[in-house]
């Protein structure tokens, strides 16, 4: 008979844990987004991962827990993009100027969130953890409000100097809920312009906020 096969090393548990455990958190993911936070329940999420309902409150000590986890997961992920982008508008060479710093930060969101269903889905979840219903609304704020717009304001302020930090931080705050009530409000939007319209719809928007910041801003870079 074939020889017996060698017993597991601490490595390789150590990779089955932590397969299992994102195993979980995709599943967990895929249903909280699809469904909401009350409309799921832990026995869905442990048939969709093949785990069990012991295994998870293990790990994530209730069904909360683990919606934390997915939540901070997904949030970090849009966190890391978006100060990808700004530290390589900040060490860009020559400088980026401010009208290409905002070019560049708005157009990053409608290229990561238009039109996929899935991140419509995230959105509204985002959207729904900055209110009154929040689960878990301080994650919304620490992984991901706050080390954006910090990053944000400090490259808008090297651009201008002159803003001071307290208009920056509204600056920063004002052109952020220009592009989330235009992505939110699209399709309504798309409604009720002409079909030559809705060919550069995003495009006018992006330009529009873009233009209509550097306006506020005072900056003499605007077109």
């Amino acid at each position: 008979p074939p020889p017996p096969p060698p017993p597991p090393t601490r490595h390789s548990t150590r990779r089955q844990r932590q397969m299992c455990i994102r195993d979980r958190l995709e599943s967990a993911a895929r249903l909280f987004l699809t469904h909401g936070f009350e409309s799921v329940s832990i026995r869905q999420i442990t048939r969709a991962s093949g785990s069990n309902v012991a295994s998870v409150n293990y790990h994530f000590s209730d069904k909360t827990g683990l919606y934390r986890e997915v939540l901070a997961s997904l949030l970090d992920s849009i966190t890391r993009e978006k100060l990808a982008l700004l530290e390589k508008l900040a060490t860009q060479q020559p400088p980026a100027t401010l009208e290409e710093i905002l070019n560049a930060y708005i157009r990053s969101f409608f290229d990561s969130h238009l039109p996929s269903p899935d991140s419509d889905r995230l959105m509204q979840t985002i959207y729904r953890e900055m209110g009154p219903d929040a689960v878990t609304g301080d994650l919304v704020a620490t992984r991901l409000i706050v080390p954006i717009n910090q990053a944000f304001k400090e490259l808008i302020l090297k651009a201008s100097p002159d803003l001071g930090e307290k208009r920056a931080s509204f600056c920063v705050s004002s052109i952020t809920g220009q592009v989330l009530h235009f992505i939110r409000s699209r399709d309504i939007l798309r409604s009720i312009h002409s079909p030559e319209q809705n060919q550069t719809f995003i495009e006018d928007v992006i330009e529009h906020i873009t233009q209509f910041s550097l306006q506020g801003i005072g900056s003499n870079q605007h077109v």
